[in-house]
């Protein structure tokens, strides 16, 4: 016997599949595009940004200043949600965006989570240029796990680093001999 739907389940089932449909859609272009770094704990982008409220408590209490908001002219999507920029500002992993989190959309992390991925700029950092320098090494909280000297040249270990972007901070240089690059989905 073949069940048949009333009017309401058939419009209930399609508008359902249509949603999902279009989420997946959404879902894999809003992943595709992120070229920024969210604050430790946001995971998934489609989730963050279904679970943040836009509330900005993490950049009030974040001790570090680390986390901004975007405004309203990167779009309606990203408008009022937190980003970090640890080229301007490192991020020292207090996590007290997380605790102070109402919603749940920062959850607690694991001591492997990573925000980016450092990368030496060769063409102005000083190492690279002759002149013995090892700010970034020395300042890097995950000691040589994470930036080590390699023939007189700081190399990053891709797999170690979180992207805490102390090392930005520590490069003596006015353009930055090494950066943080948000991570490729």
């Amino acid at each position: 016997m073949i069940d048949r739907l009333n009017r309401r389940q058939y419009l209930k089932e399609n508008f359902r599949s249509s949603f999902q449909f279009l989420g997946s859609i959404i879902g894999a272009s809003i992943e595709q595009e992120r070229n920024f770094i969210r604050p430790p704990g946001a995971g998934n982008e489609l989730a963050f940004l279904a679970t943040c409220t836009r509330c900005g408590i993490c950049e009030d209490v974040c001790p570090t200043s680390t986390i901004g908001l975007f405004s309203v002219d990167y779009g309606a999507k990203l408008a009022g949600t937190p980003f970090i920029n640890p080229n301007e500002s490192p991020c020292t992993f207090c996590n007290k965006c997380i605790t102070h989190c109402p919603t749940g959309a920062l959850e607690e992390i694991g001591k492997d989570e990573k925000l980016g991925i450092a990368e030496v700029f060769e063409f102005n950092c000083l190492a690279f240029k002759g002149t013995m320098c090892d700010y970034c090494i020395r300042a890097c909280p995950l000691g040589r796990d994470a930036l080590t000297v390699e023939n007189g040249k700081p190399k990053v270990i891709e797999s170690n680093c979180n992207g805490c972007g102390e090392c930005v901070a520590a490069c003596i240089q006015t353009y930055k001999g090494i950066y943080v690059k948000a991570l490729e989905d």
